[in-house]
């Protein structure tokens, strides 16, 4: 019976920190009293590109960074259900193939998005994410011990980079609005879910 609750404990807790990380990534990342400054990481992306800084070059920022949090959010899900039944492995991949699909440029950039300096790079990492998902059904089971450490390399990879790019932007935001600006609830939610992932991934692994 012990062994069963630690089972369910390792199962079910990641997935709970799975679920925060997501509703902060689509939470205020940028957070001002102003409704209009309540930008999510997922507007980021498309709003930051006025920035004057941006427009002129003279910030040099990466901003498809702050889409890989929902990239890596996207394949992760379908890889922590590894152990689950099958049909819950599928319903893990349809939903992270979902949100990959959100990641990828809207229409009609998406017709030639493949091939198109700045939309290149989302898009094949949005197709590639929903490949990953819908492979995991198959191989995440198979990954056994190396499993816990992939997908703590899986967090790092994707979210340390989208912090990052927020810190860069926020002189560039507070210089802009002439006031205050700094990262909203959506941002800590987001980073506390991946960092408590990250973390139960780490114990699991030298477990």
């Amino acid at each position: 019976m012990m062994a069963a609750r630690c089972r369910r404990y390792d199962q079910g807790v990641p997935l709970v920190a799975w679920g925060l990380a997501l509703i902060g990534y689509f939470g205020p990342w940028v957070g001002r009293q102003a409704a209009a400054l309540a930008w999510n990481a997922y507007d980021l992306f498309d709003v930051v590109r006025l920035l004057p800084e941006i427009e002129t070059g003279a910030l040099s920022v990466n901003l498809q960074t702050l889409r890989l949090p929902l990239v890596g959010l996207a394949v992760l899900l379908p890889v922590l259900l590894a152990e689950a039944a099958l049909g819950w492995r599928i319903i893990g991949a349809f939903l992270g193939a979902g949100l990959a699909l959100a990641t990828l440029p809207p229409y009609p950039e998406i017709v030639s998005a493949w091939h198109t300096p700045g939309w290149r790079i989302p898009f094949w990492w949005g197709v590639g994410a929903m490949v990953a998902a819908g492979a995991a059904v198959w191989f995440a089971p198979r990954l056994d011990r190396y499993r816990s450490w992939l997908m703590l390399a899986w967090v790092a990879v994707t979210g340390l980079p989208a912090a990052v790019t927020l810190n860069r932007l926020l002189p560039a935001l507070r210089a802009l609005h002439a006031a205050p600006v700094n990262p909203g609830w959506g941002f800590w939610v987001c980073m506390a879910g991946l960092c408590s992932i990250a973390l139960l991934l780490l114990i699991r692994s030298i477990r």
